[in-house]
């Protein structure tokens, strides 16, 4: 499993606003190119379980990922699925001191999950660090 946390100055609901806004990712994160909503997910409508977005990355395949979980100001899941490999994320915020921590998680599983821990494990272990890292600095300096 790929792990990553970041510590912010910034209160835990600041953090969590960046973090979760999912449909911006592609303007604040230099990891994701572009987050499109599907089956008329969010659309400035709340985003919960069961909301589909299509998620471009650079040097990856475009991707379908699905919420499973959303507990607002607190942590969502989501899972996208391809033959052989089942991606599951999740996303937590929680107080830590006078501010926040994001703790982000990346698992494969599946037939296939070891060739994908093989051939790209390195590039997403340092996406999901970088995605972590920059969702903290833009949350101290909001």
């Amino acid at each position: 499993m790929i792990r990553a946390t970041a510590r912010s100055a910034a209160q835990p609901e600041l953090l969590w606003r960046l973090a979760s806004d999912v449909e911006h990712w592609g303007d604040r994160l230099p990891t994701v190119d572009s987050v499109r909503p599907l089956d008329g997910a969010s659309h400035g409508g709340p985003t919960c379980a069961g909301s589909r977005f299509e998620v471009r990355q650079p040097g990856l395949p475009r991707a379908v990922w699905e919420v499973t979980e959303w507990r607002e100001g607190r942590t969502f899941t989501w899972v996208s699925t391809t033959p052989g490999v089942r991606s599951t994320a999740t996303h937590t915020v929680a107080a830590d001191g006078a501010g926040s921590r994001l703790e982000l998680s990346l698992e494969w599983t599946g037939a296939l999950a070891w060739a994908l821990r093989l051939a790209i494990g390195r590039k997403a272990q340092g996406m999901v660090e970088t995605e972590a890292e920059t969702f903290a600095r833009l949350a101290e300096q909001a």
